[in-house]
């Protein structure tokens, strides 16, 4: 009976990425006013939500293995999940090692609460087929380094700097008028979110009580909400810590309980905003924050000293993505999620789950 189940599993997340496949051609700037919805709610509703506590698995590929100083442990980060993870047995090692050095996929076990990958696997023939299918992209963006020390958080904030403001999109104001209007905005995406009873204004509701992983999906279906039901344009901003010592992001669930979080990349919709003081760039990211916050403010709040973990909490870099990337390949090549596929799927997966319980 298990295996028929993990069977039928596996042949729907097949099907979610052939209809991907099929639907690539239809996006360059994903997430606009154009609808590109085109998986079946009915289908990514047979999908099973995780259980809270127990033990998930993934395909993926590995990017990076660091030792951690103190040798307790050795930090893996995989391009397929947003949360860096400790390796402490010595088999498991070795086989990320091997795939790492032959470029090749694998199947991991891990516990996302204790960040702790906990067994590795072949993957199957099937399982590469939809591994594969994954469109990359190189991006228009650049990946900028960043010293929050150091950094100008008024240069961070100034959107004209950054060149997002007079992007042009047909149907797609670039500019929010005013506070009210963002929060607004905000509020009812907030309001999507799986830790309240609903219903929702969405098909699946967007798993902020949940931050180990799946910021890429709430991403791209915030973007859908601003881009078609208040139809304002919309860019992605990534955080990453991807140099080695083995850097960190460290967060604080303050919303959640207060646990600690570490990720090694973190994605929100970035907007622009017309302020007193002129056009800047804010976040919305109500999984950390109750309301827009400055761009500079959520990179800020990615370097908690609390949350170190044997490891540094810094931001190296930033880059900021037109919306159709929705996950690093690397730090400066995205894949895309044109019909929703991976984003629907992974929301109904964390539905239940919560970050501190």
């Amino acid at each position: 009976m298990k295996k028929l189940v993990q069977k039928k599993h596996i042949s729907i997340t097949v099907l979610f990425y052939i209809l991907a496949v099929s639907g690539i051609m239809l996006v360059v700037n994903a997430c606009t006013h154009k609808s590109e919805k085109a998986v079946s709610p009915a289908v990514v509703a047979a999908v099973q939500p995780y259980v809270q506590g127990q033990d998930q698995s993934k395909v993926v590929s590995v990017l990076g293995i660091t030792p951690l100083p103190d040798g307790s442990a050795t930090r893996v980060i995989f391009r397929e999940l947003a949360q860096d993870f400790n390796v402490t047995d010595a088999t498991v090692l070795a086989d990320l090692q091997k795939a790492y050095q032959a470029n090749d996929v694998v199947k991991i076990s891990f516990n996302p609460w204790q960040a702790l990958v906990t067994h590795v696997y072949p993957a199957t023939a099937q399982e590469r087929v939809v591994f594969n299918s994954k469109e990359i992209i190189k991006s228009p963006g650049s990946c900028m380094s960043v010293d929050l020390a150091t950094a100008n958080d008024d240069e961070l904030n100034n959107a004209p700097e950054m060149g997002i403001v007079n992007t042009t999109t047909p149907g797609l104001t670039d500019v929010v008028p005013d506070w009210a209007t963002a929060q607004l905005m905000f509020d009812y995406i907030a309001h999507q979110s799986c830790e309240l009873p609903g219903p929702y204004g969405v098909d699946f509701c967007i798993t902020f009580q949940y931050c180990e992983d799946g910021c890429y999906a709430r991403a791209h279906k915030m973007c859908y909400v601003i881009n078609n039901r208040y139809h304002y344009f919309t860019r992605k901003v990534f955080s990453f810590a991807y140099h080695d010592p083995p850097y960190s992001l460290c967060v604080k669930a303050e919303k959640w309980g207060g646990c600690c979080i570490n990720w090694w990349y973190h994605v929100a919709p970035l907007v622009n905003i017309k302020t007193s003081a002129g056009t800047k760039a804010y976040v919305f990211d109500p999984a950390m924050f109750d309301e827009p916050v400055l761009l500079a403010t959520w990179l800020h709040a990615q370097q908690n000293p609390a949350c170190a973990s044997g490891r540094t909490p810094k931001v190296t870099s930033y880059n900021i993505q037109p919306t159709a990337s929705y996950a690093p390949n690397d730090t400066s090549s995205f894949v895309t999620d044109p019909m929703y596929a991976d984003t629907d799927t992974t929301l109904v997966h964390y539905h239940s789950l919560v970050s501190c319980p």
